[in-house]
């Protein structure tokens, strides 16, 4: 049965490699992450993301989200504690699939809260999007958003030794 949307999360790591993960039903939460992983390892053409992003979206409602496990399948898949933990090396896209179009929203990962959505910089493509469409918003956000998130990590991380060598003296 056609559903009025689909919605997964796409994690991708610094080294561009992508974690795509499905929603389902949830009779806590409404819709929420199944357990299900699909992985794409760089480098990949603009079909393979395209057709990445496809398989996952296939994968939406297969089976219910598992409601008795404490754990989501971000934390089940990194093996890290804490939804803020396992998502601290990735940034998340949240791509959503309606029967008009595509929705594809970046984050950016706050060290505390974990990925919070930059509504400003949401991207909407046409269902059915033309070849390539797909694959160039996906790469654009990599860039924009994978990169600046490597780049702020960093500068926490500098900041921090500052800090900590002036606590130290």
């Amino acid at each position: 049965m056609e559903k009025d949307f689909y919605t997964i999360s796409v994690y991708v790591d610094e080294n561009e490699n992508m974690i795509g993960i499905p929603c389902g039903e949830s009779d806590k939460y409404g819709i929420a992450d199944i357990d299900k992983v699909v992985l794409l390892k760089a480098p990949y053409s603009d079909a393979q993301i395209e057709s990445f992003v496809e398989e996952v979206i296939s994968y939406c409602y297969t089976k219910k989200h598992n409601d008795d496990s404490p754990l989501s399948t971000i934390e089940k898949y990194t093996k890290k504690k804490g939804f803020v933990n396992a998502t601290a090396d990735f940034t998340l896209l949240s791509i959503v699939k309606t029967k008009q179009n595509y929705s594809l929203m970046p984050t950016f990962n706050d060290y505390e809260k974990g990925p919070l959505a930059i509504d400003d910089d949401e991207r909407i493509l046409l269902n059915p999007y033309k070849k390539g469409e797909l694959a160039e918003a996906v790469k654009d956000l990599i860039q924009v958003y994978v990169k600046a998130n490597i780049f702020y990590k960093e500068m926490q991380e500098i900041e921090e030794k500052k800090n900590g060598s002036k606590n130290n003296k």
